[in-house]
């Protein structure tokens, strides 16, 4: 029986996993985290699918600690793990309250992690791993600094642990699409007298770059870009100094920075 966990699965782009992988991979079980459980048994019924509901809020020790002790006491077979779960809000240091930065290193870096590193021993050969980056870790980004960093450390991680999971048979991929149309965006954008960007675009339909990235992982990639858009931001990381390409981003915000 193929079993996939995900983080994040009671809405935007861990919900669409869940369906995609249901869809295009034969997953017939499923391990859903997330913080709402009306919404992770929705998600179970409309997929069909058997599915282990742990309603967890990974930002807190016993979230992590709910995940650990269900694997230890079900020692599941997995064949993909997607850490979904993950938030970012828009604001300089002066406008983030101090539990917001806490909470964003806590969820995009640490869970990701401990999530991760207690996963594998349960994984097949063959299994898969997706970690949710974003196209923001190639660009130091200020007024979203907290967010993009951590996404660049989720980038450089995953890249190092596909080199050090390849003895096993796995393999893991960076997630890194642009502006998804999710919860995500209203959520980021909430504190509307912080700075943030003027426009959000191009806005790209979630179950596109959910299949992309299915596709990539299947096929082993260690990074999944998804559109033109954030391509060529990867390619201009590459190729132009970073004070022209942050001069960029700061060009797109909607209150002037100095």
């Amino acid at each position: 029986m193929a079993l996939a966990i995900i983080t994040g699965a009671s809405s935007g782009i861990g919900m669409e996993f869940a369906k995609e992988l249901k869809r295009t991979e034969g997953i017939d079980e499923f391990w859903f985290v997330a913080r709402r459980q009306e919404r992770m048994e929705e998600l179970r019924d409309s997929l069909g699918a058997r599915a282990k509901i742990i309603c967890a809020d990974l930002t807190t020790d016993e979230g992590i600690e709910a995940v650990r002790r269900a694997l230890e006491e079900e020692k599941p077979t997995v064949k993909y793990l997607v850490n979904a779960a993950g938030f970012g809000n828009f604001g300089t240091f002066e406008e983030l309250t101090e539990n917001e930065v806490v909470k964003m290193i806590d969820l995009n870096v640490k869970a990701l992690v401990l999530v991760t590193h207690m996963t594998i021993p349960y994984m097949e050969r063959g299994g898969r791993i997706i970690e949710l980056g974003s196209g923001s870790c190639f660009t130091p980004l200020p007024a979203f600094n907290i967010y993009s960093s951590s996404k660049v450390f989720v980038l450089h991680y995953t890249k190092s642990l596909n080199f050090e999971i390849k003895k096993y048979g796995l393999r893991a991929t960076c997630f890194c699409p642009g502006w998804v149309e999710t919860e995500f965006l209203g959520k980021a954008t909430a504190a509307g007298d912080r700075v943030m960007p003027k426009k959000m675009v191009p806005l790209l339909s979630c179950n596109k770059v959910v299949r992309k990235c299915v596709r990539a992982a299947r096929r082993g990639r260690a990074m999944c870009v998804t559109n033109w858009y954030t391509k060529l931001q990867h390619l201009l990381f590459k190729l132009l100094p970073d004070p022209v390409l942050t001069r960029l981003w700061i060009g797109m915000l909607d209150k002037k920075l100095w």
